[in-house]
This record gives C-alpha cells, sequence and structure tokens, in this order.
C-alpha cells in the first residue's frame, strides 16, 4: 500500500443511493479495522505503520494482491450465477479486472452524456488529454449531430 499516484487521486466520486446503502450495510457487518500494514510509499524505505481498512482478509489482515486475485475471481463466477438464475443474458466476461470496472464506469458515464471534463475528473486524471487519449472512441460512436445543432439556431433566422 502507498500513496496514490497524482494530487487529483484524492477526490470525492458521487455515488449513487444504493452504493451508499450498501457500504453502510458492509460497515455495520464488517466494521472498520485498523490493520499494521507494510507502506511502500517510498520502495527504498519501506515502512510498517497502522491503517483503518473498511474491508480485510477473513483473518482481519490486508488483502494480500493473490488473495484478492482468487476472491475476484469466485465474485465473477458468483455474479454469473446470480444473473443466469435470474433469467439475464448479462454476464461479467471471463478475465475481467478491477480495472476494467474503471472503463465500464467511463464509458456508462461517457454513453449517458457525461463531458470528457466530467469523466477526467471522476477518474482523476491529471488532464482531459488523458481522458481524451483513452475514450475518444466513445464520443466519436455517438450519432453525429453538429447539423441539427446548427439547424435549430438557424431556423429562428428570418
Amino acid at each position: 500500500m502507498g500513496e496514490p499516484k497524482t494530487k487529483q487521486s484524492y477526490r470525492a466520486v458521487p455515488q449513487g443511493q444504493s452504493v451508499v446503502d450498501e457500504i453502510e450495510r458492509h460497515r455495520k457487518d464488517f466494521p472498520p479495522r485498523v490493520v499494521r500494514i507494510e507502506d511502500r510509499t517510498n520502495p527504498r524505505k519501506p515502512v510498517w505503520r497502522h491503517a483503518r481498512l473498511l474491508y480485510t482478509s477473513q483473518t482481519g489482515g490486508a488483502i494480500r494482491r493473490g488473495s484478492w486475485a482468487r476472491l475476484w475471481a469466485r465474485n465473477i463466477r458468483r455474479a454469473n450465477a446470480y444473473l443466469m438464475k435470474s433469467g439475464s443474458k448479462v454476464r461479467v466476461p471471463e478475465g475481467t479486472t478491477l480495472h476494467d470496472l474503471r472503463h465500464f464506469y467511463a464509458s456508462v458515464l461517457i454513453k449517458n452524456g457525461a463531458t470528457p471534463k466530467q469523466v477526467q475528473m471522476r477518474l482523476g486524471h491529471a488532464k482531459p488529454s488523458i481522458t481524451l487519449n483513452v475514450y475518444t472512441h466513445l464520443w466519436e460512436a455517438d450519432v453525429d449531430r453538429t447539423a441539427d445543432m446548427m439547424e435549430a439556431v438557424l431556423n429562428d433566422v428570418p
């Protein structure tokens, strides 16, 4: 565990009420725990410190990368079983990573009309150009309505 990459990494990301409710339920069932972790902010001088974690391992410690990978794979299988049982045609693709959820989040924002600046701020990119380099194709996928936009303005001209 270490510091986030950039100062933009420190940000508030608005959540829907269902997410807030689920986190609150989790906090009631599993209160945050103070654990001792190795902080590798400076890889040459790692230090041990205490951190208050909302999610911990079954033994109450920090979740290790290898354990997380197994947990993630198990949760994908569970999610797909639930989706199949509920009759949904939606599935979580095999090999989906946590980082893929970040791309999914950005894609949903773009599909629903978020501006490049809004997506940049939600993802914590340092500049909108970084966001555009990664996601321009999603904005371009929209139907080009520029002619309609001009037509709407010029319609009022006598």
